[in-house]
């Protein structure tokens, strides 16, 4: 089924000329999300987005934070509020584990996801730049070491897929959440391991067939 979606995609490439900007972006983002996504789960990723991207400057600013800080606190919950509800669908699931995919391609996607570092930012008042930055580093270190680990035991992905994703948020507590952004830890690893680097929601033959 991917690789039928897949050569669809592929002849249809050949019309690029003649689509609209429109007709990019959304073609982009289909790719993006996974072309076998629905309209229900377009309207629901968008909403959690937009949620997320109205709550957390108020948290932000609440807590002592800049105008600037809210602004990078919308930005981020949208980023990660949303991804980890669509991360965790099956159409997103299949663009990214299925036929013609790469553990090297999921480390890649993983690894530009270096939003500990803005957490420290918005920490920064909090708990200095010499601790916060110590944390960010434990948190994005985690990450890329647990996604190695799933990628290098992949009979057994998604039960590392919620264990390390519960590991990321208990080491969050353990460090000592974000004071700007306490839902952060709850948003990045669901996101990335749970959904991007594991797929755990689905077995092998939903991701396959």
């Amino acid at each position: 089924m991917v690789s039928a979606v897949r050569a669809v995609m592929k002849r249809g490439s050949c019309d690029d000329d003649d689509m609209t900007w429109q007709e990019r972006v959304r073609q982009t983002w289909a790719d993006f999300i996974g072309p076998e996504a629905t309209p229900t789960n377009e309207r629901i990723t968008a909403g959690v987005a937009a949620v997320g991207a109205a709550i957390a400057p108020v948290i932000a600013r609440r807590r002592g934070g800049s105008v600037p800080d809210a602004v990078i606190a919308s930005g981020l919950a949208a980023d990660l509020w949303g991804g980890a509800y669509v991360n965790n669908t099956r159409a997103c699931a299949r663009r990214y584990h299925g036929d013609g995919t790469e553990d090297a391609d999921r480390l890649r996607f993983v690894a530009l996801h270096a939003h500990p570092a803005l957490i420290a930012w918005l920490d920064r008042h909090h708990e200095g730049r010499v601790r916060g930055v110590a944390k960010a580093a434990a948190r994005y270190g985690y990450l890329i070491a647990a996604t190695q680990v799933i990628a290098s035991r992949p009979r057994y992905r998604r039960s590392l897929g919620y264990g390390l994703t519960a590991g990321g948020i208990l080491l969050d507590r353990v460090l000592g959440g974000s004071t700007a952004a306490p839902w952060f830890a709850w948003a990045y690893y669901p996101k990335l391991l749970l959904g991007h680097g594991a797929a755990s929601l689905w077995s092998d033959d939903d991701l396959d067939a």
